[in-house]
């Protein structure tokens, strides 16, 4: 049952919260089977899915309507349709239903609600399951820094020595493949997990 999902019962609780205050709330997934789940579970007050999909004059529209919605609604959207290029400053709170490989992503996505107008703090809810995808997702994402950080030092003391060659080893390529294996079989590891849980009496 949706229910069930630990992730589902703490986001209706932070949506629940926020229309109590009378919020706006903004959610993110990538999947956009969650994001049909999200306002399965959410009913009248979602507006949405906003996906790739749709246009770019009905994601205008789906825009307009969270807008202007007297009291709380809740805007669903995939996370690259709808956090990149668009004001969605209506919203204050927004939830991540699960972490992206860009940090990048995520960050423009809450930069949506950050925009010229907006007169509230805007809260951000990262939903994170322990001992899941989740959880590995981190690491990686924690690896991807550290050898970000040690490229951006080795290329820092490059420009600083004239005479420096810039070679890339090995070793070096051989970790971005496993790691971009590593992610694509996450990915699909997550949408199976979802696919149970929609799937499940």
């Amino acid at each position: 049952m949706l229910s069930a999902s630990a992730k589902l019962a703490r986001l209706t609780e932070i949506v629940d919260e926020a229309a109590s205050n009378g919020r706006k709330i903004v959610v993110f997934s990538y999947f956009r089977d969650v994001l049909q789940m999200i306002h399965s579970v959410l009913g009248d007050i979602a507006v949405g899915p906003l996906t790739g999909s749709v246009p770019p004059a009905g994601r205008q529209d789906l825009i307009e309507e969270f807008t202007s919605r007297p009291g709380p609604a809740v805007l669903v959207s995939q996370i690259q349709a709808g956090g990149v290029g668009l004001n969605i400053q209506a919203g204050s709170v927004v939830i991540l239903a699960e972490p992206q490989w860009k940090p990048t992503i995520e960050d423009q996505a809450i930069a949506r609600c950050h925009r010229m107008g907006q007169v509230r703090t805007v809260d951000v809810h990262r939903l994170l399951a322990e001992n899941s995808v989740d959880q590995r997702m981190l690491e990686i994402l924690a690896t991807k820094a550290l050898l970000f950080d040690e490229y951006v030092r080795r290329s820092e003391l490059k420009d600083a020595t004239p005479d420096a060659v810039d070679v890339s080893d090995m070793k070096s390529t051989h970790d971005a493949v496993t790691q971009a294996e590593a992610e694509r079989r996450i990915v699909e590891q997550e949408r199976k997990r979802l696919f149970r849980e929609a799937a499940a009496p």
